[in-house]
């Protein structure tokens, strides 16, 4: 009886976190419903993200941390579910560190390419490259609540979560690719340097910290 009642708990702080994730989306939508439109159907809008660079809008309007904080709770739900509760109990207190992490790591990377692109004196260019970056993120985040719902609640299978969030991730990179492949082309070896230090190598060291 009493792990029936920690398996409905677990789940209860589960379902408040989606919960908000949804309040969050429904906020977004009553402040900018056509940015909100324009970053969910980002994948297939190649203009969207040149407009973006064009208007050059402020990083700390409320709409962008809605976005930023949504997605970091996406992001950070999906690994929990996905890797951390093989290692830990599926707690909220547990999960809130992941989220502490996930929120440090995007904070600090965003932080740092904002300071390499005012120290470079970045161009248009590299511009529209991290605005890509960042921009497919949040339209990744989007896309992969909902197969976290379908997930939890529906279809508990880590396989077909795995695989659709392999798809997402694997289209995000080549749509940063094809839309970039001048200067990735041009700049290759720096390309590679900059993915291993500030995309793959935080990921790894987070993940071994929390699985040791």
């Amino acid at each position: 009886m009493q792990a029936i009642e920690r398996i409905i708990t677990d789940n209860n702080w589960i379902t408040l976190v989606i919960l908000f994730a949804i309040i969050l989306v429904a906020i977004m939508k009553l402040l900018a419903p056509d940015k909100l439109r324009d970053y969910t159907f980002a994948f297939f809008t190649s203009g969207f993200f040149k407009k973006k660079v064009e208007d050059n809008p402020s990083v700390f309007s409320v709409f962008y941390i809605l976005l930023f904080f949504f997605a970091t709770i996406t992001i950070s739900l999906f690994l929990f579910l996905m890797l951390l509760q093989k290692y830990y109990l599926p707690t909220f207190f547990n999960y809130t560190i992941a989220l502490c992490f996930v929120v440090l790591y995007y904070v600090l990377k965003y932080s740092l390419e904002a300071i390499l692109a005012n120290i470079i004196q970045s161009n248009y260019n590299t511009k529209y490259f991290l605005a890509t970056k960042s921009g497919y993120l949040s339209n990744l985040s989007l896309w992969l609540f909902p197969a976290i719902i379908i997930y939890q609640y529906a279809f508990n299978s880590p396989l077909f979560l795995l695989i659709y969030s392999l798809i997402l991730f694997i289209f995000r990179a080549f749509l940063i690719f094809i839309n970039n492949k001048k200067i990735v082309i041009r700049k290759f070896f720096y390309f590679i340097l900059y993915f291993c230090t500030l995309e793959i190598a935080p990921l790894l060291i987070v993940y071994k910290i929390t699985t040791t």
